[in-house]
């Protein structure tokens, strides 16, 4: 068990910032101290995690932070051979259950979006910098920094109109599902101005847009303080997934691009009334 949890946490510390390896390695000594020291967190029966949960005085946060740095860690056991498929999809299955039932109860906070002048301001600053291309690849495909660690230049591909699209493998998504992204932004012109751009970084993808998740996270944690402006890596893809629902596109669609579970999930964080949003589509239906 010690063997799993070093290589757990060395693992953690390629792809996490060492704020979050800190966070999920408390989560899951919790957990560990519940069960009690003679017991090993690979025998865990499903039901435990309910009684964890239950018995838990933690806020609704901190339990579903708790749940993603236990989830986190079957996912990891599971994926190296420590633990087999079938208790692996029992407990995947409880951890689930028990984050819908608290996301249910918590009161729905819409994500922030970057306002064009934050993206200004950011964009800016990093010009002509590899966190430039970086940036710019996350905001007009909305892929996950856990996806964007794992693209491949073969991952792209260009359709009829010159649009790139991502066809991203099950094994880097977040739902196990294939899926495919458009590489597109607000507007038909910036939609084309990046695509071009993505001729000549696609080049050498190694040397342009590659990097390293805990430097991504660092830098932009210090990027944001100095700034001024309260975002993370995950921002852009807000930002994208937003941009998408106002520029008139279905639910289900978004679904799709954005790599959600369920419709639910999509409509219920994102498709919140906006009069400028009603306006704006009522206005393009009238041309």
């Amino acid at each position: 068990m010690d063997r799993l949890l070093d290589l757990w946490v060395k693992s953690l510390s390629r792809t996490k910032s060492q704020r979050t390896v800190i966070t999920y390695t408390m989560c899951l000594g919790s957990l560990q101290k519940y069960l009690g020291k003679k017991s090993s967190l690979l025998e865990i029966e499903p039901t435990e995690l309910f009684s964890y949960v239950d018995s838990s005085n933690l806020s609704t946060s901190s339990l579903l932070t708790h749940l993603s740095a236990i989830k986190h860690f079957y996912k990891f056991a599971f994926r190296r051979g420590w633990l087999s498929k079938e208790h692996y999809s029992e407990l995947e299955a409880v951890l689930e259950e028990i984050r819908d039932e608290l996301s249910s109860s918590k009161p729905q906070k819409s994500p922030k979006a970057l306002s064009r002048e934050e993206l200004d301001r950011i964009f800016q600053t990093v010009r002509d910098t590899k966190y430039e291309r970086v940036y710019s690849l996350l905001l007009y495909s909305g892929v996950r920094l856990s996806e964007y660690v794992q693209l491949r230049r073969d991952f792209f591909y260009r359709d009829k109109s010159g649009i790139y699209w991502l066809r991203l493998p099950a094994e880097i998504t977040k739902r196990g599902k294939e899926r495919l992204v458009p590489i597109i932004g607000p507007s038909k012109e910036e939609t084309m101005k990046i695509n071009e751009k993505l001729d000549e970084w696609l080049e050498d993808y190694d040397a342009y847009i590659r990097v390293k998740a805990g430097s991504l996270q660092v830098y932009t944690n210090r990027l944001s303080q100095r700034l001024g402006i309260s975002f993370s890596v995950h921002s852009f893809r807000h930002t994208y997934i937003t941009n998408l629902v106002n520029s008139g596109f279905p639910a289900e669609v978004v679904k799709e691009f954005a790599g959600h579970s369920n419709v639910k999930t999509t409509i219920d964080i994102y498709y919140r009334f906006s009069q400028e949003r009603a306006k704006s589509l009522v206005e393009n239906f009238l041309r």
